[in-house]
């Protein structure tokens, strides 16, 4: 599986826009120096091949949202993840009272240690997405092979919905706990009342849950290249 990951990233790198111009750009000084056309075409032939390996081998394997369906719900759903957690490190610009700043920090930390798993789940979705469709489009002529077919999609289905919801619950939380910590953040600076323990024992909560929810996912996360997607 990793050699398919990596030849597959390799061939985005030979396809990279900057890494055929430049490559282009390189083979016709090269040629304009004197070099003759061969020669030319293979330095630029080798400069492509260099920039598509190191592209290969530090491209991030956390990159599975360029690859999302545009359009999708799971593709949604990570955009409003990372403007959740873009909102979360703006909030930690700010003056904060200090169980705000620590919360905050709590929060972001969590969000990014979980956001390579919350990419993973949402390709995973999308991948499921497309089985279901493909899986949909074939027809048994007997009563044994459409029921069997039709088991196959309900299989499907059920763990789409399994990891869907995750990766909802998920993105749910960093809504939340942000929410609740603007709320503390005015309740503190702008309403000149102190901070009372109910207050902030529910953006605690909130925290502890946005944690839980993202250990969860993590753990979806781990199984996934282990488990058949039937």
């Amino acid at each position: 599986m990793a050699s398919k990951e990596f030849r597959a990233r390799l061939l985005a790198g030979v396809r990279d826009p900057w890494a055929l111009l430049l490559s282009t750009f390189g083979g016709g000084t090269v040629w304009a120096l004197g070099t003759p056309v061969p020669q030319s075409v293979g330095a630029a032939g080798v400069m492509l091949g260099t920039a598509a390996m190191v592209g290969a081998l530090t491209r991030s394997r956390d990159e599975p949202s360029s690859r999302l369906r545009a359009g999708t719900r799971q593709e949604g759903l990570i955009n409003l993840f990372d403007g959740h957690v873009l909102s979360l490190r703006t909030l930690q610009t700010e003056a904060l009272p200090v169980v705000v700043q620590t919360k905050a920090e709590d929060a972001l930390a969590a969000a990014d240690a979980a956001r390579p798993s919350v990419l993973q789940v949402a390709a995973a979705v999308d991948a499921l997405d497309m089985a279901i469709s493909a899986a949909r489009k074939v027809s048994g002529q007997g009563e044994h092979a459409a029921e069997s077919i039709k088991k196959t999609v309900d299989r499907l289905k059920a763990r789409r919905t399994k990891l869907f919801f995750r990766l909802t619950a998920a993105v749910d939380e960093v809504a939340t706990v942000y929410a609740g910590l603007l709320e503390l953040s005015a309740t503190a600076r702008t309403m000149g009342v102190a901070l009372d323990d109910t207050e902030v024992g529910a953006v605690n909560d909130s925290v502890t849950l946005l944690q839980m929810t993202f250990a969860e996912l993590e753990a979806d996360a781990a199984n996934l290249p282990d488990e058949a997607l039937y």
